[in-house]
């Protein structure tokens, strides 16, 4: 019988090969080993340094911070200019955004976070439509606009000036803006822009709307140039009820038409209530004027 060696050769195809990572830009392999080994290594170099220092991450990560700031500084990518555009017209309010983003000539641009500025700019409640670029190597730019009149609402006494992130305008005279959406209600400001927006995206709406009022600071009731109430529902379907009777209006010319109310708080339906006066003109006419 012959015998049977007990070292049996391994194919070479068989032999199990250390796991690796493929880079998927340069196609290198990278050996998992290596990775985790050069990783292990890092960790370690860090809480030396750490325990050295008096055992602080912190302070690690504060030298760290300060001495890649340097290091930018050295290649030229540090921040040499924070400009805003878009409010020239208004260098206060330029300073005030400026003053937000908290970013100082001389920072890493590497820190200087375009998302992060965003928000601060954002948060100030004073600017619309803010937008953060990073110009390299070394110049960060802020677009913004002032917020601009977009309604006019009556608190109680007179009429004031409402601007697009819902704040009275408090030197801007009424009289100046009679084309703006005439508005009434407490807590009308706060919610006019949202309302407006729904507003000037049904154009066929817009112009028959006499004013509307604010309802429990939750929807709104749009008494319409022909006399009609149109009650609307709740802010968070206010679009979708805008759309609808856009889309009725061009259809039917509903607005026009001699009603008392048109109820869209009910998704599914329209209620109509029927004007049985019949001086349905001269309420038409009362309500232009």
């Amino acid at each position: 019988m012959p015998k049977v060696s007990r070292n049996k050769t391994v194919p070479k195809s068989s032999r199990r090969r250390p796991a690796v990572i493929v880079d998927e830009v340069t196609g290198e392999e990278v050996r998992v080993s290596s990775v985790i080994f050069g990783f292990v290594m890092l960790v370690a170099i860090v809480v030396t340094t750490a325990a050295w220092m008096g055992g602080s991450l912190s302070q690690v990560e504060t030298r760290f911070g300060s001495f890649m700031d340097d290091t930018a500084r050295m290649a030229g990518v540090s921040v040499n200019d924070v400009s805003v555009i878009g409010l020239e017209q208004d260098p206060a309010l330029a300073a005030d955004v400026r003053a937000a983003a908290m970013i100082e000539p001389g920072e890493n641009m590497f820190r200087a976070d375009p998302h992060l500025i965003r928000r601060r700019v954002e948060g100030t409640r004073k600017v619309l439509n803010v937008r953060v670029h990073r110009l390299w190597p070394d110049q960060i730019i802020i677009i913004a606009d002032a917020a601009e009149p977009v309604a006019l609402w009556h608190d109680g006494e007179a009429w004031t000036v409402v601007d697009g992130l819902g704040r009275v305008i408090p030197d801007a005279r009424a009289d100046d803006h009679k084309q703006l959406v005439r508005l009434a209600g407490r807590g009308a400001p706060e919610a006019a822009p949202a309302f407006v927006k729904a507003l000037k995206a049904q154009p066929d709406v817009s112009p028959g709307i006499a004013i509307a009022t604010r309802v429990n600071d939750r929807r709104w009731d749009m008494r319409l140039v022909s006399g009609a109430t149109v009650r609307m529902p709740e802010d968070h379907d206010l679009a979708s009820a805008m759309d609808r009777l856009s889309t009725l209006q061009v259809r039917t010319a509903l607005m026009q038409r001699p009603l008392e109310t048109i109820d869209l708080r009910n998704k599914g339906r329209v209620y109509l209530d029927p004007l049985n006066t019949p001086d349905f003109g001269a309420r038409e006419e009362s309500a232009r004027s």
